[in-house]
């Protein structure tokens, strides 16, 4: 039973027993808090009397609780698990008053040679003790060598260099500390608060590169979207489904043709001509990488390949796109969607068949040529492509055709690269948009769950320009994009506006963006369902089509990432852009009006691919051609100021 008046422990520190309510104690703490608290609540460590703190002996000697606790070290080198307040205070000064066991309390807090218990104490081992001890002189030394990075930190921003910081190994720490908060790992840093740095990223990235530790060209933007940065990589060789029997139809005898820029690396996509019957071959993933695999795991998570201008981060592991790329080995399996088209340009007849092909790889330019000299596929493909063009904008198809410009860095060099406007880039856009109608018609006719893309009409027909067909007004195209609304991909069908079309799925890259992988998967397990469907004997092992909740699933999943890669691909252009600006500050150049106002416009610098605002009291006009300068730079912000001429 614990008397009025009794010395006890709460929450690990002492208080005094003052009185009871009901089935309460009503203790007053050091702090001269009163509290009630439960009997289990409280360890007694004295029964007193003890009339209150301020009463306790003031001039008891503190070297003899020392020695005692010296005395107690050389007699149980390995450790005492137990002395209790009564007994350690007796040891010390030969009295047990409460007087005393207060006095010991407050004298051992923070003495690394015991550890507090609510009985007394425990006396560590001699290995303990050395242990704690380098863990604190490790504190001891990491604040220290803190404060003087924090010195030599503001020294080095008046200085605007960091010699003496990146010299010393002892400072790393800390600039880690910097460049995770700049590069999104961290969500808060309060080295950025001692510094006296805004607590902002771009603050933070502005005084590393004043102060010398990041250079320029230093690039944050893919971690601080979030992006993966990992290779993907495969265990094992790869090889096809068995749950899918595939049995490949030989269409090596057609000619193939893989059009894209000459520096893409990951061809997924190639065209051909048969009769009257258009083919487009894809790669053709699915067919190896089963749903839920690690590789299947891998590309949802990444959403798609992540092209920066410093390089690419795959979406599927280098010897899956070395494989199966369209015309990087001698005959290539693939994904074949035959299509035959009516006058009009509706779709009339549609296969799909897995395939073996021979592919040859073509340039934009190499296309143009071959369709120059009358080339029969390229003539025969382009005629197609009209006729697709034209019944597309005849249900309000939005064309939209702004200069394009590819950064690329090399070996520290910026370089931007015009992507020119080609016939051919037309005419692969056109069967690339026919075998997405094609694959979303069939899906919905057959009620599966397959990824639709989808748009709504735009804010405004007459400015977006529907139905009209091309313009080679920037200003026109610039205004139709504002106009737009954004794409939407989910399991629900729905109309395209923007492509003039009642269905629509992108299944043309199963290489690089997950949600063609993914209706790849439904296709391949709806060719199984179809060829078994009057089989008596069906194999239960084989593919089955992944469900709409599934589907939704994953493709929520995959979209995140694919938005974060979408983000860190356009602020990683504006990012070597600027380093480019910041690097060549006599700059100057031609630009084209996009949009005129009062004060202000909008601006395409062709040369870049780089849209911004300018302030102007001129009188612009929308395609006018200005000359501008470059005033200032901020990389951190990915913002430039530039000046008419």
């Amino acid at each position: 039973m614990i008397r009025l008046r009794s010395l006890v422990l709460y929450r690990n520190r002492p208080a005094l027993i003052t009185g009871t309510d009901a089935d309460r104690f009503i203790i007053t703490t050091l702090d001269g808090d009163e509290r009630k608290v439960r009997a289990k609540d409280v360890a007694l460590i004295h029964e007193g009397p003890m009339q209150s703190f301020a009463s306790a002996t003031a001039d008891i000697d503190p070297a003899l609780l020392a020695e005692a606790i010296s005395l107690l070290q050389s007699e149980y080198p390995e450790g005492l698990d137990l002395i209790t307040w009564k007994e350690l205070a007796s040891l010390a000064w030969g009295s047990d008053s409460p007087d005393h066991i207060l006095a010991a309390w407050r004298l051992l807090q923070n003495v690394p040679e015991v550890e507090m218990v609510d009985a007394g104490i425990r006396i560590r081992s001699t290995e303990e003790i050395s242990r704690i001890r380098e863990k604190a002189d490790r504190k001891r030394a990491a604040a220290e060598a803190r404060e003087e990075f924090i010195r030599a930190f503001k020294a080095a921003l008046r200085a605007r260099e960091s010699t003496s910081i990146r010299e010393e190994q002892k400072f790393q720490p800390f600039s880690d500390e910097l460049s995770r908060y700049v590069r999104g790992q961290i969500a808060d840093c309060q080295l950025a608060r001692d510094l006296g740095l805004k607590v902002l990223p771009e603050a933070v990235h502005q005084a590393l590169l004043q102060t010398g530790l990041w250079d320029i060209t230093t690039n944050p933007w893919p971690e601080r979207n979030g992006c993966m940065l990992s290779i993907p990589e495969i265990e094992g060789p790869l090889a096809e489904r068995p749950d899918l029997e595939i049995q490949r139809v030989d269409l090596t005898h057609l000619d193939a043709y893989a059009i894209d820029n000459a520096w893409s690396h990951d061809p997924d996509d190639a065209v051909s001509i048969e009769g009257t019957r258009i083919w487009v071959h894809i790669a053709d993933p699915a067919a190896f990488i089963a749903p839920d695999s690690p590789l299947d795991r891998q590309a949802m998570e990444r959403g798609s390949t992540l092209y920066l201008p410093e390089g690419i981060i795959p979406m599927l592991p280098a010897p899956v796109v070395d494989s199966l790329g369209l015309g990087l080995q001698e005959t290539t399996p693939a994904l074949s969607f035959g299509m035959e088209i009516d006058e009009s340009g509706r779709i009339a007849q549609f296969t799909v068949v897995p395939s073996r092909i021979a592919v040859r790889r073509l340039s934009y330019e190499e296309a143009d040529r071959l369709l120059d000299a009358g080339d029969v596929l390229m003539t025969a493909l382009a005629h197609a492509a009209a006729i697709r063009a034209a019944f597309r904008r005849r249900n309000g198809a939005v064309d939209i055709d702004l200069p394009e410009t590819a950064i690329r860095v090399e070996n520290g060099i910026i370089r931007f690269l015009q992507v020119p406007s080609t016939r051919s880039a037309r005419i692969v856009q056109e069967m690339m948009i026919l075998a997405g109608e094609a694959c979303a018609r069939w899906a919905f006719e057959r009620g599966i769950p397959f990824p639709y893309t989808s748009q709504d009409q735009p804010v405004s027909a007459e400015q977006a320009g529907c139905g009209m067909g091309p313009s080679e007004s920037p200003a026109e195209n610039f205004c139709r994009r504002r106009v737009m609304r954004a794409s939407l991909v989910s399991s629900t069908c729905s109309a395209h506006a923007g492509l003039g079309l009642s269905f629509y799925s992108q299944v043309t890259s199963p290489l690089r963006r997950y949600q063609d992988l993914l209706a790849h998967y439904q296709i391949h397990a709806m060719l199984v369902r179809e060829r078994l469907h009057s089989s008596p004997q069906r194999n239960h092992d084989m593919a089955e089509l992944l469900s709409q909740d599934a589907v939704a699933e994953r493709l929520y999943q995959a979209n995140l990432a694919a938005s974060r890669n979408r983000q860190a691909e356009r602020d990683s252009r504006a990012h070597w852009t600027m380093v480019f600006l910041a690097t060549h500050r006599d700059w100057s150049g031609q630009a084209i009006v996009l949009d005129a106002g009062a004060d202000s416009a909008q601006l395409l610098i062709p040369e870049f691919g780089y849209e911004c605002s300018v302030r102007t009291s001129r009188r612009l006009t929308p395609d006018q051609r200005v000359r501008l300068v470059v005033r200032s730079i901020s990389v951190p912000d990915l913002n430039a100021v530039f000046e008419i001429t």
